[in-house]
């Protein structure tokens, strides 16, 4: 699974975050950013990132790792004061920009909101929020039950059906107790 795993108001709609900005870096307006996205290598190829939810464009002028995160330098923003405007703020791009995945991966947006069933019929709820934890993603499932964990693994996963809005899961023994 890949990218940002909640949403924002800060963020445009048709967009996806790929970065936060979390601090202020040196004096000549550099941001660190944390990212939200498993390809940090797309910052090199990025012209243009967008902010806010009105998606304002801003031009890339460069970013370099740093550490767990990167730090990028935005046009306009060349001095600690101006980017100080920044801090807070998600890194967006079109999600029409997101590059391929391979067979069975997902981005986490598209997986949110999925209604979650078991193979024996029941409704367990949506898929609220996405938790990535060292052994695998766990999908935080709201239904009228309350909040079940599912956790993302083959075991579990029976059925994928993202064009019709539901993944089947195989209710082994403890999971919905």
């Amino acid at each position: 699974m890949q990218s940002f795993t909640g949403y924002s108001p800060d963020i445009a709609p048709g967009y996806i975050a790929i970065g936060h900005v979390a601090a202020l870096f040196g004096v000549k307006g550099e941001v660190k950013v944390t990212l939200a996205t498993d390809f940090p290598q797309r910052f090199q190829r990025l012209e243009t990132v967008y902010l806010g939810p009105e998606a304002r464009p801003i031009r890339l002028i460069s970013s370099r790792p740093h550490q767990d995160s990167l730090l990028v330098l935005l046009d306009g923003y060349f001095d600690r004061t101006a980017a100080e405007a920044l801090l807070g703020q998600w890194l967006q791009i079109p999600e029409s920009d997101l590059l391929p995945l391979g067979e069975g991966e997902h981005y986490v947006f598209q997986l949110i909101g999925l209604r979650v069933r078991t193979t024996d019929g029941r409704d367990l709820g949506v898929i609220a929020e996405i938790l990535s934890t060292p052994a695998n993603e766990v999908f935080v499932v709201q239904g009228a039950a309350g909040e079940v964990l599912v956790p993302y693994i083959n075991d579990i996963i029976a059925e994928e059906r993202l064009d019709a809005g539901e993944i089947i899961i195989h209710p082994m023994p403890g999971l919905l107790d």
